[in-house]
């Protein structure tokens, strides 16, 4: 800022960062707004990358961070619900922050502390409101995700969105359509980390912006998605699994593949779900927990305290009670077997086949549970009683 002001440029810090300073939040990203213009940033720094200059922005990076820095602008049509099909260079601070979605986002700040609020987001922050910059309408045909950040920033804050606002998300939920899954998926993680959780579910359906999601139109029932307690849950993959199970969304993989999840979130929501049904079913023991893993098993019995299923006051315990039965298990991986199958298969008189993997699985399940020590001599042994058992008499 010192840098564009000396260099006769406005400068003010903007958006997210002022809102969560005056929160008391931590500030993460710091925007910069500026009369100044994209080339006029290149040339005055020397570390720049033009994320998109073509829209006025250019981060700066500059001790060991990045910040986002922005020329005044207007912008006008978006016929992709996302882009501007016109962006202007203003000279006014004004005008920049009229482009903006809701009024605790058209904060800004100068180099002084002194706070710019032409909206009323100092009031709104204050009555814990979540209010669009001038027409709710305007704001979310310009970009319908809007609808889901307003929801979002109601979770993640704990605040409430304005009646105008409801009113405006409920006419046009079906814009969501329009957005990339991308998009909407970035927010909706965000929206179940937050604090206010429940209450955001609340107005996914209330406003009917639910039924607009990928693969969720025909999702009705949230008795149990809003009693859920979201915040024993630590990784998004927890909550993404609480949040399918209680819509009794079962097929991770058709769900996953509609909302272009990562083969990674995919495996982990599916693990879960599969383990969280195995503990309600038939409890742990110590084979159990040594197939899911000692921290997906501790995962499972965060999901099972929040649907209520085990006391929350018991939660730790059930989590010491996972380590106690992980540290019983004899070995904590296959790769810790004293044998390969190799050696079975040098044991055996037989040419390699399914058999081999019904036999390593079979070894795993007994040296887990001690009942055949992890000893070359003793696998030896175990392994030709098996063969011999497994024959046709």
């Amino acid at each position: 800022m010192d840098t564009l002001m000396t260099h006769g440029f406005e400068a003010y810090v903007v958006g997210g960062a002022v809102r969560d300073y005056l929160l008391g939040r931590p500030v993460h990203d710091i925007d910069i707004a500026t009369s100044a213009h994209p080339a006029d940033v290149v040339a005055l720094f020397k570390r720049t990358v033009p994320i998109g200059i073509e829209h006025g922005t250019v981060a700066v990076l500059s001790g060991g961070a990045s910040f986002e820095v922005t020329t005044y602008r207007s912008e006008s049509g978006y016929d992709d619900y996302r882009h501007p099909n016109q962006v202007v260079f203003e000279t006014s601070l004004k005008k920049d922050l009229m482009r903006r979605d809701f009024t605790i986002n058209a904060l800004a700040m100068d180099r002084a502390g002194r706070v710019i609020d032409l909206f009323g987001g100092r009031a709104d922050l204050a009555g814990r409101m979540i209010r669009t910059v001038g027409s709710p309408g305007e704001r979310i045909s310009e970009d319908p995700l809007r609808m889901m950040r307003g929801i979002r920033f109601a979770s993640e804050l704990g605040f409430a969105l304005g009646q105008a606002e409801r009113e405006a998300f409920k006419n046009r939920a079906a814009l969501l359509r329009k957005i990339s899954v991308e998009r909407i998926d970035q927010e909706m993680t965000k929206l179940l980390a937050g604090q206010a959780v429940n209450e955001a579910i609340g107005l996914l359906f209330e406003t009917g912006c639910i039924g607009a999601l990928p693969f969720l139109e025909q999702a009705a029932d949230r008795t149990i998605l809003e009693k859920v307690h979201f915040s024993l849950l630590k990784t998004d993959a927890e909550r993404w699994a609480a949040f399918l199970t209680a819509l009794r969304i079962y097929d991770v993989h058709a769900f996953a593949r509609a909302w272009n999840w990562s083969r990674s979130r995919e495996k982990g929501v599916s693990a879960l779900q599969k383990y969280d049904a195995v503990r309600k079913r038939d409890g742990w023991n110590p084979v159990r927990v040594y197939y899911a893993g000692r921290e997906l098993a501790r995962a499972v019995e965060r999901l099972q305290a929040a649907f209520g299923r085990t006391d929350r006051s018991a939660l730790e315990a059930m989590e010491r009670n996972i380590d106690r039965l992980w540290q019983g298990c004899r070995i904590h991986r296959r790769g810790e077997l004293a044998v390969t199958g190799n050696d079975l298969l040098k044991w055996s008189s037989e040419r390699p086949g399914p058999w081999l993997s019904e036999a390593l699985a079979a070894l795993e399940k007994q040296v887990v549970t001690g009942s055949v020590a992890n000893e070359t001599e003793e696998i030896e042994s175990w392994f030709k009683e098996w063969q011999r058992q497994r024959k046709p008499s």
